[in-house]
């Protein structure tokens, strides 16, 4: 295995607040706005003549904070960009390449008021763009900004000290290149092309992972940056479409990037995960205790390394971080950030994308040796399905298109696949490892 350059983070725990579960209820309680958002009018966004829908449900009324707009002017094609990760080879300066490419996805994002990081109509540096379509069900986009419901952190997942299970939220971007991808998929909005999904070279995904586990809970997240979000209860693991939601407030727990590279000769994709602070016990990067860029590399992968076998060697497509040591990490050590299920790995669950929806996770008896296979960039985790190139928000987006318009029959998929996907209609879509 890979390894990171050793540096030395220690990290003093802040001392444990002790409250009771009901005190520690109260201290994460809704701040405000407790009343329900009423549903987005779907008939001024997801038609075929109009725009893509923000989010599930319209503000508060009464709200004057943020609001979420999906960036969605997506572009005809990529202009020319720096592109610093190429400066390092992951394989061998796994950090340095990590690094670059944070650093890429947070110039002109990041700034000094928070909650108005990550907007991307105020970036002056670089188009990024969202993907449409996910602002259905009860993972759907919340209005604030754009979080969807990710998998729940169950208790000593994140710490130690961790008693009760909290939600996560996520919202992702993609720069220009794939952007103008996002663009050819939807271009007709009553029509999408799953056939154009393939990402061209230098495409970067980021995404940005919340919880709601407050710092009593993970003292680790002590000077995470906070957004507020209308969510539902943060122990609620199981919500329903009329649980209630919330303004709430959210840490920053995760931050997880992919990068179209060709040097990943068996997948075409380098995935990275970044966790704040360092985790568990240790140091703050750079000593500033707070902030964006106080997050530190938990690892990189550019393959699944099919057919390893603990203590027969070391993993050769995942390289991992030191200084940075979390409750868990993928099966069998391979990458995967805090949120994450142990059971997979980044580049595992993402491999799955594809049309009918494949199944992200290992099923519970299931050999685990199918998803840990090294799929090359344009073909499918399954036979006869049509593959998405690693990108589970074309898929979720796509589904959840078919479940509303039934009747619709998209270029690029066989009548087996469509017939496939409206026989999957009745399940519930999956976030990575809920299974």
């Amino acid at each position: 295995m890979t390894t990171f350059p050793s540096t030395p983070r220690t990290r003093a725990w802040r001392a444990a607040v002790s409250l009771s579960v009901a005190a520690l209820l109260a201290a994460i309680g809704p701040t405000a706005f407790a009343q329900r958002a009423v549903e987005q009018p779907r008939k001024t966004c997801d038609t075929a003549t109009t725009p893509f829908c923000d989010a599930t449900m319209a503000p508060v009324p009464g709200w004057k904070g943020r609001v979420f707009r999906l960036a969605q002017h997506y572009p005809a094609s990529a202009p020319k960009d720096v592109q610093p990760w190429l400066s390092f080879d992951p394989h061998r300066k796994p950090q340095e390449y990590l690094d670059a490419v944070l650093a890429y996805f947070y110039e002109g994002n990041t700034r000094s008021n928070t909650e108005a990081s990550f907007d991307p109509a105020l970036n002056r540096v670089r188009g990024w763009y969202n993907a449409p379509w996910q602002d259905r069900g009860t993972n759907g986009r919340e209005f604030v900004h754009g979080l969807t419901r990710e998998r729940v952190s169950l208790p000593g997942e994140l710490d130690p000290k961790q008693t009760l299970p909290w939600n996560n939220y996520a919202v992702g971007f993609y720069n220009a290149p794939g952007g103008v991808t996002l663009g050819k998929v939807w271009a007709n909005h009553g029509n999408p092309d799953a056939g154009l999904a393939t990402m061209p070279e230098g495409t970067v995904a980021a995404k940005l992972l919340f919880t709601t586990a407050p710092v009593e809970q993970v003292p680790w997240l002590a000077g995470s940056p906070e957004w507020q979000a209308y969510v539902y209860d943060p122990n609620d693991s199981h919500p329903r479409a009329t649980s209630p939601r919330a303004i709430r407030t959210v840490r920053l727990l995760q931050v997880d990037i992919a990068v179209k590279d060709r040097r990943a000769t068996d997948t075409g994709w380098v995935f990275g995960t970044f966790v704040y602070g360092g985790g568990p016990g240790r140091k703050a990067k750079g000593g500033s205790g707070s902030g964006w860029q106080n997050v530190s590399p938990v690892g990189v992968m550019w393959g699944n390394d099919p057919g390893y076998k603990p203590g027969h060697g070391e993993l050769q497509q995942t390289a991992l971080n030191p200084a940075v040591h979390m409750p868990h990490l993928g099966y069998q050590g391979r990458l995967n950030g805090p949120v994450d299920n142990a059971v997979s790995s980044c580049m595992s669950c993402h491999s799955t994308a594809e049309l009918p929806q494949g199944t992200m996770v290992p099923p519970k008896g299931a050999d685990p040796a199918p998803w840990f296979r090294n799929i090359e960039s344009g073909v499918p985790f399954d036979a006869g399905h049509k593959p998405l190139d690693y990108s589970l928000q074309l898929e979720v987006g796509l589904v959840n298109f078919l479940r509303q318009n039934p009747s619709v029959f998209p270029r690029s998929l066989s009548a087996a696949q469509v017939e496939r996907v409206h026989q999957d209609i009745g399940k519930p879509l999956s976030r990575a490892g809920d299974e």
